[in-house]
């Protein structure tokens, strides 16, 4: 993409410095701005690309664990119980406060979508297996499309928080796109999700564009990007041309 710095100043209303200065520190931009504003376009495109899933995932653990854990405990209202370690309490109580913010009814179902993934994945931790106080009673209920070799805490806690991790990144609109294992992550998403419910496995394929924009996006970026400066820098010599016509 031929030079366009001036673009790329323009643009620092969406770049703090050290935003900025991640993408041009970066081996693969090499202090170059036309490489940095390509990389920061397509990370835009793969957190975008890679919502939908995780959205998916998301929803589907919540109301999976929930439910098997409403079952195990019988009793929708399990996140009142003593099992629960103090941080996850906290969390608990903080989803009250905020339906108490909002004027909401404190129902079990609207506590449990308050919840953040981050709580849900903790009740993977080691902690929740002491005493079979989950795990691994619930892994089946939880994950029943699961494969046997998988189904461990210790291999769901692992996954879910890497998978926690790469949320944030995007929910915090950080860069990703320099992860060399994005297409594992993603996968592990994929499978996660199916082992959790086919159905949602089946329904998040209609909407999954991950590998399209992972193989195939940073050029089409490139060329979308150099198809906008030309049409810019065309508006740009208008805008100018006009002006010497007024000042004559």
């Amino acid at each position: 993409m031929e030079n366009n710095n001036h673009i790329f100043d323009d643009l620092k209303i969406i770049f703090s410095q050290e935003r900025l200065n991640g993408y041009l520190s970066h081996s693969k931009c090499n202090n170059s701005k036309n490489e940095a504003l390509i990389a920061y376009s397509w990370n835009i495109e793969l957190s975008q690309a890679l919502y939908s899933a995780l959205q998916i995932l998301e929803i589907a653990l919540r109301n999976s664990l929930h439910n098997a854990i409403t079952q195990g405990f019988q009793t929708e209202h399990w996140f009142e119980m003593s099992f629960l370690h103090d941080r996850e309490k906290k969390r608990v109580d903080q989803a009250k406060d905020s339906l108490r913010k909002e004027k909401k009814q404190i129902e079990s179902g609207r506590i449990v979508a308050e919840l953040s993934f981050g709580f849900w994945t903790s009740l993977f931790d080691v902690r929740y297996e002491h005493g079979q106080v989950l795990w691994p009673k619930l892994l089946k209920p939880t994950f029943p499309f699961l494969p046997k070799g998988q189904r461990t805490r210790h291999y769901l806690s692992r996954e879910l928080n890497r998978i926690r991790l790469l949320r944030n990144r995007i929910f915090h609109h950080e860069p990703i796109w320099h992860w060399k294992d994005l297409p594992s992550q993603h996968n592990s998403i994929i499978n996660l999700t199916k082992s959790l419910s086919l159905s949602a496995s089946k329904f998040l394929k209609i909407f999954d564009q991950f590998k399209e924009v992972y193989f195939n996006g940073k050029s089409q970026i490139e060329i979308k990007l150099k198809n906008e400066f030309i049409e810019l820098q065309r508006q740009s010599e208008q805008f100018n041309m006009r002006n010497i016509q007024i000042a004559e």
